[in-house]
């Protein structure tokens, strides 16, 4: 059976849903989400407290400190995250759409695998920015009083650097890994948060009727819990990913288990678990808002794009 066609001029359409996702993505980091992501990386890479990488960031700068990589590593990798994720999804679940017809997959099912294949699509393609603006943030030289236009030309320059000293391979540096961290992140996400609609605002559900639409309030619920336990569950392939990534990683070879192994060297395995959990508040905050953004706010903003559309 084919897949369902969506007319291309609607907002649902694989083509819309690039600019939906790209656009909400891009405003979620610039107003929050970069900064929450740029003080999780130092977390996970330095464990120093909080407040001292704060005060580290703004000292010589001020707030405009808390931008360091956004432009342009951020910004690419927000529309990029954004426009990949938003595309992939909508082509999964299209794909995925006849199985769901037939009954021989839930809704709930199907909507948590697209999301985790769209993940392993988004982590391939954005793995290069995320090292990049990993690098930005995890560079020393970025910790100094620098105006806006040095800042970006910089950040310009931290990316010839490692073309020219580390190769063009280098950027897929911690791809693997990155991907998979991507899978299992919106793999989770989604399936944390259907779960948990399901379980609290569909109780009532008629099987094999059609899935009871439930209110933004009922999924923002939902995608918190979500997020939580999504954020719980992975934080150790993000600080792995993070310290792979990270300046202090340029022109090694470092691979997972051997990250591993330095810390349980250094101090067993409560060294390991320390390691693996760094950052976790900030990545629960971080999780939990790009969930909601992600499932909720770009649902919202699909349905008023699309009802616009219907009613001019």
């Amino acid at each position: 059976m084919a897949p369902a066609a969506v007319d291309a001029s609607s907002w649902r359409s694989p083509g819309k849903q690039i600019v939906v996702v790209a656009g909400v993505t891009w405003v979620f980091e610039g107003c929050c989400g970069h900064h929450l992501e740029f003080l999780k990386i130092v977390k996970q890479t330095s464990n120093a407290p909080y407040g001292t990488i704060l005060r580290d960031i703004v000292a010589k700068k001020g707030v405009i400190g808390m931008f360091d990589g956004f432009v342009p590593w951020g910004t690419l990798q927000a529309v990029f995250k954004g426009g990949v994720f938003g595309l992939a999804k909508a082509l999964m679940d299209r794909n995925l759409q006849p199985a769901v017809d037939s009954g021989s997959v839930g809704k709930s099912t199907a909507d948590s695998v697209a999301g985790a294949l769209a993940g392993g699509v988004q982590g391939y393609v954005l793995s290069p920015t995320l090292l990049l603006k990993t690098r930005v943030m995890t560079d020393p030289v970025f910790r100094e009083k620098l105006s806006p236009v040095e800042n970006i030309s910089k950040s310009f320059t931290v990316g010839g650097r490692v073309i020219r000293d580390e190769g063009l391979a280098s950027l897929m540096k911690g791809a693997n890994i990155f991907a998979l961290k991507r899978v299992f992140d919106w793999g989770t996400r989604f399936a944390f948060s259907n779960a948990a609609e399901d379980l609290l605002f569909r109780r009532d559900q008629v099987p094999g009727a059609p899935k009871k639409k439930i209110t933004y309030t009922q999924g923002l619920i939902a995608s918190t819990i979500g997020g939580t336990l999504s954020a719980a569950s992975t934080v150790p392939l993000d600080v792995l990913v993070a310290n792979i990534q990270g300046a202090g990683s340029a022109g090694k070879k470092v691979g997972a288990l051997e990250t591993f192994m330095v810390q349980y060297r250094e101090g067993g395995f409560e060294k390991v678990f320390g390691f693996a959990t760094r950052g976790f508040a900030l990545r629960w905050a971080h999780v939990t808002l790009t969930t909601i953004v992600i499932k909720n706010g770009t649902q919202a903003c699909t349905d008023y794009l699309e009802n616009r559309r219907l009613h001019k």
